[in-house]
């Protein structure tokens, strides 16, 4: 009779102790994956940028305030190639020649793969030639100076 009752102990602590292991080594394969496959992507000082949102809502009005208006056309050239032609009208008259026009492009997937180009404005408008390292999303940030007066602006282009 005493063995009849050491083969029936029961089965529950087991399956508790299986069910918990299930759990940690699915935890671990997560973390794991996590590191290995995190790119990078953070912003940089977020909490000084968050304590000084108030005077980006002052630069916005500033902007709007400028009345410029601002005709973007980009084109695609090639494999990994855009063209983007920058138009600038500030004052009701084109301001082409007067106003500097700087994109930064930044990747929002990656890191490592930012950069700047500054136009060519030797045609008498702001053209830019831009070859990306990469194909796929960009995000570009540009910034059209005129004397003291700055107009950001900002866009998204995919690259094929």
């Amino acid at each position: 009779m005493q063995n009849k009752q050491a083969a029936k102990r029961s089965k529950i602590p087991y399956i508790f102790f299986a069910f918990f292991g299930v759990v940690i080594a699915v935890n671990i394969g997560y973390v794991y994956i996590a590191k290995k496959t995190w790119r990078g992507v953070v912003t940089e000082d977020s909490y000084q940028k968050g304590l000084n949102y108030n005077e980006t809502l002052k630069q916005a009005e500033k902007q709007k305030e400028l009345g410029w208006q601002v005709d973007i056309r980009p084109r695609s050239t090639g494999k990994n190639k855009m063209e983007i032609l920058i138009n600038v009208i500030a004052d009701k008259s084109p301001t082409n020649a007067d106003t500097s026009v700087n994109i930064t492009f930044t990747r929002p997937t990656q890191e490592g793969f930012d950069f700047s180009v500054i136009a060519d404005t030797s045609s008498g408008t702001n053209k830019f030639d831009i070859n990306f390292p990469l194909p796929g999303q960009w995000d570009a940030i540009i910034l059209i100076s005129k004397g003291e007066e700055k107009l950001y602006l900002t866009r998204r282009y995919v690259v094929q």
